[in-house]
């Protein structure tokens, strides 16, 4: 796999296509008919990109991806869906660069959380938490929380790893967010808090099946 590369401003695409320095020049798109039939053969092509993904056919799919990218290098949604099919190949590193295309065409909580996880994914967990707090900018949610939680609790910081769990636990205060909180106090020997979080799941859910196993009551109101 060639490296991925950035010249002024011009993806990695195109070092590969035209196997050296990009081509400075090339359009995007074209206006009236062409635009129109570029549109319809981009339609096309993810369709079967789609299919080869799910046919397991990694690199075929990747070829595909490339030629709409030919069709159009600003094509936002073909680098999010190159870059998660780079991260199905365990090739976090081309993800990365295809993510930050993404965030540099169309910024948005969900460009920079995809970014968050292919640079986690790549153990790079100091530019992962950079990531994740910038798609929390965008949109808080819990998914963004929690990713941003792992990504401290590899940097070891405990402490923001639990703040970023009670974020989560304020958007959607449910059994499952609280477990993830219990499961982090139980991974840094906090047992007291772990117990405590417990208890708010046990008056939640009284039949909650984890709850059951370690045999913790719910204690009264």
């Amino acid at each position: 796999m060639l490296g991925v590369l950035f010249l002024a401003g011009v993806s990695f695409y195109l070092y590969r296509l035209l196997g050296g320095a990009p081509n400075l020049h090339l359009k995007s798109s074209k206006s009236g008919a062409g635009a129109v039939t570029g549109t319809a053969k981009i339609a096309e092509l993810t369709e079967y990109a789609s299919r080869l993904r799910a046919a397991n056919k990694y690199t075929s799919a990747e070829k595909v991806y490339l030629q709409i990218l030919k069709i159009d290098h600003k094509h936002v949604s073909t680098y999010s869906r190159l870059g998660t099919l780079y991260s199905a190949m365990k090739n976090y590193g081309d993800a990365i660069e295809c993510f930050q295309m993404t965030t540099q065409l169309k910024p948005s909580g969900t460009t920079f959380y995809n970014l968050g996880l292919a640079y986690f994914e790549n153990r790079n967990y100091i530019k992962a938490v950079a990531a994740f707090e910038k798609s929390i900018m965008f949109e808080p949610t819990v998914q963004r929380y929690i990713g941003l939680a792992k990504a401290y609790k590899k940097i070891g910081d405990n402490t923001k790893m639990i703040g970023a769990l009670e974020q989560a636990i304020v958007i959607e205060p449910s059994t499952k967010v609280l477990w993830v909180l219990a499961d982090a106090y139980d991974s840094i020997g906090k047992k007291h808090e772990a117990s405590a979080v417990k208890q708010r799941i046990a008056q939640l859910d009284p039949r909650d099946e984890r709850l059951r196993k370690q045999k913790i009551p719910a204690k009264a109101i």
